[in-house]
């Protein structure tokens, strides 16, 4: 995922209508996918309008979602594709060294030698974890696992330190 918006959160996209009734496959972004469910209000693509969650459930191996007023499926095909944001505010809380991605991107790295790798440009999930898709002055890609504790040292003041060698 790349850098977003400050005040919007990209979460999810609104797939192709499942049945009569307004029901739809949806494509969550969060981790899991069902906590999706979490958010009640999201807002729609770039306009930012309103839409409310009436019921989301699990259907093999998608998750489908019924949003409040929308009763047909030719309704809910007009908001076929579109992403899904929530307010940045609506985030919960984290815990001491829990950081949210949007708030990652755009960060220097550094590592213990105070050697300068770049600024993280995007966070990508990989099987094992998160990794930072770091890029130097030259616009060449580090990636380095964001495992706090084991790679990612310290997290301060806009920079990330971490146990990592250079390779120039």
């Amino acid at each position: 995922m790349k850098s977003q918006n400050d005040e919007y959160i990209l979460v999810g996209k609104i797939g192709k209508p499942v049945g009569l009734k307004g029901w739809a496959k949806i494509n969550s972004y969060t981790r899991p996918e069902e906590n999706i469910g979490n958010y009640g209000t999201f807002f729609q693509s770039s306009e930012k309008n309103l839409i409310i969650f009436e019921s989301l459930k699990k259907s093999g191996k998608n998750l489908i979602v019924k949003f409040q007023d929308i009763n047909s499926r030719e309704e809910i095909e007009t908001l076929k594709n579109n992403d899904l944001y929530i307010n940045a505010n609506d985030l919960p809380k984290l815990k001491d060294n829990e950081f949210y991605w949007k708030d990652l991107i755009g960060m220097e790295v550094y590592n213990l030698k105070d050697e300068y790798f770049g600024k993280v440009k995007e966070m990508i999930e990989a099987g094992s974890g998160d990794v930072m898709v770091i890029k130097d002055n030259r616009e060449k890609s580090i990636l380095i696992p964001f495992e706090y504790g084991k790679f990612v040292k310290k997290v301060k003041d806009n920079r990330i330190f971490v146990n990592w060698e250079k390779d120039d």
